[in-house]
């Protein structure tokens, strides 16, 4: 009996001590995101010094949109999981980040997607495009959404564990501003402002 008790007992240890350290790789992935988002917008600011209003640096574009090939790209993968709804925050009072929000939401859409949500963050959002996955293992829709934003080029920074993320920044700073999701949220895509506009 002593000998299933301590088997079991190293059983928990082990497992606590993995999904701590999976908490820990989760949470630094998203630090290193919100690092790569400043320094996209201080690459931005920089090459707008030099570049007339309108224009972007190098052959990066001012305005996202899709090409027909982008949507076309988009809607294999989203096709997979017909039916499942999907929830978008934009960055607030910015006309293209909405644009490209619609332009997504109408992908969706043709791809038999429910638009669950629409709506403008209530805080300011770095340069880019998120998704936002609540729990550890994303459930297969999400991994349809996730490869679908891939397959058209867009390569958005995914983050698992984010409910558990933005509760532990709470906790830590009551002021802390984030998405939030609902307990009927699995995944949410923000966008945030182009990061390769002239400023």
């Amino acid at each position: 009996m002593a000998a299933v008790v301590l088997l079991g007992g190293a059983w928990y240890t082990a497992t606590l001590r993995a999904q701590n350290a999976m908490l820990r790789e989760q949470i630094a992935g998203y630090e290193r995101a919100a690092v790569a988002a400043e320094r996209r917008a201080a690459l931005t600011a920089a090459g707008s010094k030099s570049a007339p209003r309108g224009s972007a640096p190098g052959d990066l574009k001012p305005q996202r949109m899709l090409s027909d090939e982008q949507r076309e790209a988009m809607r294999s993968q989203l096709s997979i999981a017909p039916g499942k709804k999907v929830w978008f925050v934009r960055e607030p009072n910015d006309p293209e980040a909405e644009a490209f929000q619609r332009e997504l939401e109408a992908v969706f859409q043709e791809s038999g997607w429910e638009i669950a949500d629409s709506s403008e963050a209530g805080y300011r959002i770095k340069a880019g495009l998120y998704l936002y996955i609540a729990d550890a293992e994303p459930a297969d829709h999400i991994s349809a959404a996730l490869n679908g934003l891939r397959a058209a080029g867009l390569e958005p920074f995914a983050g698992n564990g984010y409910r558990a993320y933005y509760e532990r920044k709470k906790q830590e700073d009551p002021n802390f501003r984030s998405t939030e999701l609902a307990p009927e949220q699995d995944f949410v895509i923000v966008v945030g402002p182009n990061p390769y506009s002239a400023i």
